[in-house]
């Protein structure tokens, strides 16, 4: 039998994290719960982590890697709004594979001014600035308004994929998030000025 990698408790951590934090929120899941979940000692946490926000900034950084190293992979080819489209879609799709996942992002990181601000200055600024690199590349093409911010655009963008998401986890519908990713493509890219 194969040893883990050191790399999987702290994987494990941030799995069982996800779960407890969903079902319990934030403030009612503990260090030992999560340790209970993960299958490892109270004090093999605090190896890999300071403290429950750092687990919780922990998984941000994570998801928001995962869209990033996704999102990079999306295919070259094509115009900036088929980019932006596949984009939306990446977004929908990686957030409504994980329910817990959604319910963390979507829910226990409203509750914090502090978490925000953190999260903010954090990856996903780098994924804002992806999104407007997309959006500057549409202006190149003559496909989007010259006269719109690309970071604003991005932050709108955003803003609506992160209420459809908020939506879809109030609905409790037994419906795919990424269902939704055509219409919401066909609406911001006529914002933008694309046909």
């Amino acid at each position: 039998m194969a040893r883990p990698r050191p790399g999987d408790k702290r994987a494990r951590i941030l799995d069982a994290a996800v779960i407890e934090i969903a079902g319990h929120g934030y403030y009612h899941t503990t260090v030992a719960m999560i340790a209970t979940r993960a299958g490892v000692a109270d004090g093999t946490i605090y190896l890999y982590f300071a403290s429950k926000e750092e687990i919780l900034v922990g998984l941000f950084e994570r998801a928001m890697e995962r869209f990033i190293a996704e999102g990079l992979r999306l295919p070259v080819e094509g115009d900036a709004a088929q980019r932006l489209r596949a984009l939306i879609t990446l977004h929908l799709n990686l957030l409504g594979r994980d329910r817990d996942l959604a319910i963390v992002f979507q829910v226990e990181l409203r509750h914090s001014l502090h978490f925000l601000d953190l999260f903010s200055r954090s990856r996903l600024r780098e994924y804002l600035e992806a999104i407007g690199a997309i959006i500057v590349e549409g202006q190149r093409e003559g496909l989007f308004r010259a006269d719109i911010d690309p970071l604003l655009a991005a932050k709108v963008i955003f803003g609506i994929l992160d209420e459809m998401a908020t939506d879809w986890l109030l609905t409790k519908r037994n419906t795919r998030l990424a269902a939704r990713a055509d219409a919401i493509g066909d609406l911001v890219l006529r914002g933008l000025g694309a046909g």
